[in-house]
């Protein structure tokens, strides 16, 4: 079992190293589904960096979690590869969970900075590159999933990823009256 799960992590390192794709990874539902839970959980320590209740962090992790599902099953269907979902799911959740440790506590440096938005006192110029660089690391390495499970150029892929993005922020916008947290 743990040489298992170590083989996994494997996959989804050399997925964000761009080595692998997704479809190196086991089509599993139930490895999709424990890569989701753990995505969500981590998404939820948000509210530990920014001004949200954990409660509140869950629910939008959540949402967020069942807008990306919905919105790839949706368009794997149109897209006539519905047997891509899986391991495409796996791999964007997977990688999630590299990058959120990451993410979390640059985005908790950033948090005084963001909530006052002060001229004078700008963020750390360090800071905002390493935020910035592993922010778009992310991206491509999201677009790129995206590239291989629909085998399309990456203009689509992107467009894909980032329509996404957008659809996540109207949904939770309408549920939670903001915006969701970065994260």
């Amino acid at each position: 079992m743990l040489a298992n799960l170590r083989a996994l992590f494997g996959v989804v390192v050399d997925i964000v190293l761009m080595r692998r794709g997704p479809e190196q990874l086991p089509a599993s539902t139930v490895l999709l589904a424990a890569v989701v839970a753990l995505s969500i959980i981590e998404s939820s320590f948000m509210a530990f960096v920014a001004p949200v209740s954990l409660p509140a962090a869950f629910l939008q992790a959540l949402v967020d979690a069942a807008v990306l599902l919905l919105w790839f099953r949706a368009a794997l269907g149109i897209a006539g590869k519905p047997e891509r979902f899986t391991q495409t799911m796996t791999g964007i959740f997977g990688v999630n969970v590299l990058f959120t440790p990451a993410m979390l506590p640059l985005i908790g440096a950033l948090m005084p900075y963001m909530e006052k938005a002060d001229p004078k006192n700008q963020p750390p110029a360090a800071l905002v590159i390493v935020t910035l660089l592993i922010g778009v690391w992310a991206l491509v390495v999201y677009v790129r999933i995206v590239r291989v499970a629909f085998d399309c150029p990456w203009v689509i892929a992107f467009l894909l990823v980032v329509a996404e993005f957008f659809a996540g922020v109207v949904i939770s916008s309408m549920l939670f009256g903001e915006a969701p947290n970065p994260g």
